[in-house]
């Protein structure tokens, strides 16, 4: 790395925090360090400068939601990786949909860490110069985040990802990953209302109604009623190869899979606008 890249650490576990930025040093990372909610603000508001910020979820105090709110308002252009563990899973994929960069469950393999700094510093440094990048590759354009669910997963849990929260634009598919984040399947609103119409016939459903009836739903795995054909990208695909599968298949939204893993979703309305700014 000719420049190299800033990151802040923020975890109140200092051991954790201690070992984890002696590693990404020694791959060529900046790292500063801080170990609860409120002294990454403060590093943000009067250090600032951050690449990249990879922020415990669970932290006493200001949690990493709340953080990642307070980080956004004084940097949004920064990328935040949200580390989880499975307790607070939920909360992972609520802050993706509050404009963290991903989330990586804990303990996470240092590997993966490097490469998803990397991914989304390269997304940070888009958002800030967007003029200095042509984009030609699915890569080089800003990937969208997504919900990411595992096939054993109840139901539920898709249609609580799907609700959407006040203020957020709501989810019309979730992605089915494996422990390895390979794309299994999606789920859309149509595949949930069908399953619950199935446990109903008695009764006419709307989504309305199945959101605030979850119970109408039946006790199902996602591995069950996902849609396993799911057309997707890879990351080093041309844009305009990009466009044509999407308007092919009708979709407005589609993954994008880099080395096997699903990495993000790319808009059809994003592709089309950096197409134009290359024409142009």
């Amino acid at each position: 790395m000719s420049k190299k890249i800033r990151v802040l650490l923020v975890d109140d576990e200092e051991l954790f925090v201690n070992n984890m930025a002696r590693i990404l040093k020694s791959r060529g990372f900046e790292v500063t360090t801080a170990f609860s909610g409120y002294q990454a603000v403060d590093a943000v508001k009067y250090g600032g400068g951050f690449d990249v910020v990879v922020l415990d979820v669970k932290m006493p105090g200001m949690d990493g939601v709340e953080t990642l709110g307070e980080i956004k308002k004084r940097a949004p252009d920064t990328e935040v990786i949200m580390l989880t563990g499975h307790a607070t899973l939920e909360s992972g994929t609520g802050a993706m949909r509050k404009g963290a960069y991903d989330y990586l469950m804990k303990p996470c393999d240092i590997e993966d860490l490097v490469e998803k700094i990397k991914e989304a510093h390269e997304a940070e440094m888009i958002k800030r110069h967007p003029v200095l990048w042509p984009r030609r590759l699915v890569r080089e354009i800003p990937l969208g985040t997504f919900v990411k669910l595992h096939p054993e997963a109840p139901i539920t849990d898709a249609l609580d990802a799907m609700g959407g929260e006040t203020g957020v634009e709501s989810l019309e598919e979730v992605h089915v990953l494996d422990k390895e984040d390979r794309l299994q399947g999606v789920v859309t609103r149509r595949n949930i209302l069908t399953e619950a119409q199935r446990n109903h016939p008695e009764m006419t459903l709307t989504w309305p109604v199945l959101l605030h009836n979850p119970h109408l739903l039946p006790e199902k795995p996602l591995r069950e009623v996902l849609r396993p054909q799911v057309v997707s990208t890879p990351a080093n695909a041309y844009l305009t190869d990009a466009a044509h599968q999407m308007i092919q298949h009708n979709l407005r939204r589609m993954p994008v899979v880099r080395a096997g893993k699903m990495i993000g979703v790319i808009r059809l309305e994003d592709v089309f606008q950096y197409m134009d700014r290359e024409i142009e």
